[in-house]
């Protein structure tokens, strides 16, 4: 299986199986990562140059190799030849003259979209959300940066520095990496966003005795360990807690967590549509409905309550959305007070996007 026949694989793989890519795409680097993950970033920016050339319904098994053709024309620096030619050898014999004609026609000439959201390559109506609430140049902004290429951030564990990186200008001990991550040791550096680092370095500062509420996979967790906090780690999955291989550790629903004590600081980075962090995870742009964001909403409202109920003293709210169903009407309708001011990250910041309040009852 060579690497474009590979990178064909692991699409339809994410695709049918509704599988998160960087799951998928763990150990994986070069031309493969770099063809997955670009073509599931601009989903909808090659759809539109197919259809203008194709002007009929294309299978979806026939698409899934057009797609991969026209990201390699549109985005990388790849002989258009070898591009086109590699690439029609994908698809079935039947189709393979259909897909020469589509392909040469984009290295031709691959049409320009007039609208924000194919342009970027989102859904209308993030666009059209992100428009009312942020204004249109911040919603074109967000969309732009989501569309960078994206590397991990490492947190690193022991002081030592990961080669090939640059120390995060938001969060001590986080490194932005050039490259994968899948070389280094995790005892030394764990994969972390700074922004969700942030969030845990709010949290640090509010006490040394914390309950990480929902926290898997457990950056935060040892990020606050790094701070020299006591933490007990919750989560609902024992397996998504098995990487925090010391510390406390619970398996509980956080909504009826099962504490006979309070703890001075309750750490609820709570599950969420995740549209802050659509760079690292484009998927979820095409996975996601507006209608889910009530569901998430009233997750959301009842986790808060649990945890208000488990903090002596402050609660430290997260999500990593940028919608406010799950930030300012969660936390509104909790009826908790805000402590200072609210951290609110966007992905033009170059950082996953998140929201934060530190609140007390």
């Amino acid at each position: 299986m060579n690497e474009r026949e590979r990178a064909l694989h692991l699409l339809r793989r994410i695709e049918h199986e509704s599988l998160f890519a960087s799951l998928v795409l763990a150990g994986e680097s070069g031309i493969v990562r770099t063809l997955v993950l670009g073509v599931i970033r601009w989903r909808s920016r090659l759809d539109h140059a197919i259809d203008v050339y194709a002007k009929s319904r294309v299978e979806p098994e026939i698409r899934d190799v057009l797609r991969i053709g026209a990201y390699q024309l549109m985005f990388m620096d790849i002989a258009k030849y070898a591009a086109v030619g590699e690439t029609v050898e994908l698809a079935p014999k039947r189709a393979r003259g259909f897909a020469n004609a589509i392909l040469r026609r984009i290295s031709e000439n691959a049409p320009e979209p007039d609208d924000l959201a194919t342009r970027t390559a989102h859904p209308q109506w993030l666009i059209d959300r992100w428009t009312r609430h942020f204004g249109a140049d911040r919603a074109a902004a967000i969309a732009n940066a989501n569309q960078e290429l994206s590397y991990p951030d490492v947190l690193s564990l022991t002081g030592d520095v990961p080669p090939d990186s640059t120390p995060s200008t938001i969060v001590d001990r986080v490194y932005k990496l050039r490259g994968s991550s899948a070389e280094l040791d995790r005892t030394k550096f764990w994969p972390m966003d700074e922004g969700s680092a942030l969030i845990a370095s709010i949290a640090a500062k509010q006490g040394s005795d914390i309950i990480d509420l929902a926290a898997a996979p457990g950056g935060k967790t040892l990020y606050m360990t790094t701070q020299g906090a006591h933490v007990v780690s919750n989560d609902v999955s024992i397996s998504r807690l098995m990487p925090l291989r010391s510390g406390k550790r619970v398996v509980s629903d956080a909504r009826r967590a099962p504490f006979r004590r309070k703890f001075q600081v309750v750490l609820l980075d709570a599950p969420c549509s995740a549209t802050g962090t659509i760079r690292k995870n484009p998927e979820i742009k095409w996975r996601l409905r507006e209608g889910d964001l009530a569901g998430f909403a009233k997750l959301q409202r009842e986790l808060l309550a649990s945890a208000l109920e488990l903090a002596s003293e402050t609660v430290v709210y997260s999500t990593c959305s940028l919608e406010p169903e799950e930030n300012d009407e969660v936390v509104a309708a909790s009826g908790a007070r805000v402590i200072g001011d609210v951290l609110r990250l966007t992905p033009d910041s170059g950082a996953d996007g998140f929201t934060a309040f530190v609140l007390r009852r």
